[in-house]
């Protein structure tokens, strides 16, 4: 990351986080109007949720140092 604080660093986090769960929530769309096959949609859902837990634990560590 090229954030210049621990500050902006967290913000970014969140934002990513905000950005993934929009995805989750296109990609849920897209299973309802069968425009993304199932199984790769709950794929797809299950990376978002994982990605999601990654950039919380940083984020976490990213607090505690500071």
């Amino acid at each position: 990351m090229t954030r210049e604080s621990n500050k902006e660093r967290v913000r970014f986090l969140d934002i990513s986080r905000s950005s993934l769960a929009e995805a989750r929530t296109q990609i849920y769309i897209g299973i309802d109007i069968n425009y993304i096959n199932k199984n790769i949609g709950v794929q797809w859902i299950n990376e978002t949720i994982e990605l999601s837990k990654m950039l919380t634990a940083l984020k976490e560590k990213i607090k505690a140092d500071s």
